[in-house]
């Protein structure tokens, strides 16, 4: 998948839910005008409609992002990307999906791994958050051939970490200090200063080094011939982070963005 692929299946999938939230209020329609004619409509359909609006909407923003897409200076790159692990700077997009699932891409725009739920049910597509919950989140982190490279799964307040075979790793447990988020596996603590938006997460190792950083709305201009969405999040490994460390890295982002486009 490269990012032009990647906007026609987000254009795609934005269409069906546009169609498909029309459903409802269509059964309501019949039904009132059969049954019921005095019932008031508006109140029911109305929420149908706007979601169905917006998911259009959307739908028309990423198939005229494919069309700007210049193809070639991503075909110019080489057929195949690097390991995920290898990657120092990669793109993050977020697929719309019954859970989780994290596109990340390589600056050229070819597609170097995806985070994505193990289980993905469709009737999740309908739940709310409340019951979704309710769910085991169990992820997969996938490189651009989709080998598994480590699972992830996400608790209340842990994050355990599987190797490709399902053998247990390692455990991350999360607190929180004011607005700092802490993440500690095992002696060493990560920090991350949470901003009142999700523009710019830093991770500090130790509270002094800082490791990754999570950026939105910044990014080369050679890159705009690729990614058209000027705020596609950027993040950026410091040079020497290995590769056991990246895993609880996009670990952490994943649990931070698990409901993030669901």
């Amino acid at each position: 998948m490269n990012i032009q692929q990647y906007y026609r299946k987000t254009a795609d999938i934005s269409l069906n839910g546009s169609l498909a939230a029309l459903v409802p209020p269509s059964f309501f329609l019949i039904y009132a005008i059969i049954a019921v004619p005095r019932t008031n409509l508006f109140l029911i359909v109305t929420p149908f409609i706007i979601y169905s609006f917006f998911c259009y909407q959307t739908y028309l923003l990423n198939k005229q992002r494919a069309e700007e897409v210049v193809e070639r200076s991503i075909l110019s790159s080489g057929h195949y990307a690097q390991p995920l692990l290898s990657q120092s700077i990669t793109l993050i997009a977020f697929m719309p999906a019954p859970s989780l699932r994290m596109v990340i891409f390589n600056s050229e725009g070819r597609r170097c791994g995806e985070i994505r739920d193990m289980n993905f049910w469709k009737i999740r597509w309908f739940l709310p958050y409340l019951f979704d919950r309710f769910f085991s989140k169990k992820l997969g982190i996938f490189n651009d051939d989709d080998t598994l490279v480590a699972m992830i799964i996400i608790k209340r307040n842990r994050v355990e970490i599987l190797d490709c075979k399902g053998s247990a790793k390692e455990t991350i447990f999360l607190k929180k200090e004011g607005s700092n988020l802490i993440y500690i596996h095992s002696s060493v603590k990560y920090y991350i200063p949470k901003p009142f938006f999700h523009t710019d997460l830093q991770v500090y190792k130790e509270d002094s080094n800082r490791i990754a950083r999570f950026r939105k709305g910044w990014m080369p201009l050679e890159w705009g011939q690729r990614f058209k969405d000027p705020n596609t999040p950027v993040l950026t490994f410091e040079e020497g982070v290995a590769a056991e460390e990246k895993i609880r890295i996009y670990a952490i982002f994943a649990c931070i963005f698990h409901y993030q486009n669901h």
